[in-house]
């Protein structure tokens, strides 16, 4: 069995495209579960596709509030994601507990015990948890 790579904060990368690529990577299409094609991000964030192939490749490192907020809307992260800085840094860091979580879930993980974590450890799950709450509860607002 192929061993799982964990996900972590340094693996999102320093740059928008290395971040985007890790988002590509840990949030694929649900359909297909392989990241999503280019084509399907530009039709449904309105970002031209040989922009978004700038952005992707680099080429276009800072791109305008809109094009980042398109985005984040459609990974449904937060737009401190792309952003750099402490909470910018916990945000990622969150996410890749998501990521890290949905992977143990696919693997038959159906409980998670606490203990035996540092207190660290477990305030960081149980704040992921209380986010992905708040998130769920905000996006039911919105619909």
């Amino acid at each position: 069995m192929p061993e799982k790579r964990e996900s972590t904060v340094s693996d999102q990368g320093d740059t928008l495209a290395e971040r985007l690529a890790w988002l590509r990577r840990s949030f694929p299409d649900p359909e297909t579960g392989r990241p999503y094609e280019v084509k399907r991000i530009s039709a449904e964030t309105g970002i031209s596709g040989s922009q978004l192939y700038k952005i992707l490749s680099g080429e276009s490192p800072n791109p305008g509030w809109q094009h980042l907020r398109a985005l984040a809307a459609f990974f449904r992260v937060p737009l401190d994601t792309f952003d750099s800085g402490e909470h910018a840094d916990s945000v990622r860091a969150q996410l890749a507990t998501l990521v890290e979580l949905r992977e143990l879930k696919e693997s038959g993980v159906e409980s998670l015990s606490l203990r035996g974590l540092t207190p660290a450890q477990a305030e960081r799950i149980r704040g992921v948890v209380a986010d992905l709450r708040d998130s769920n509860t905000a996006s039911n607002d919105d619909a």
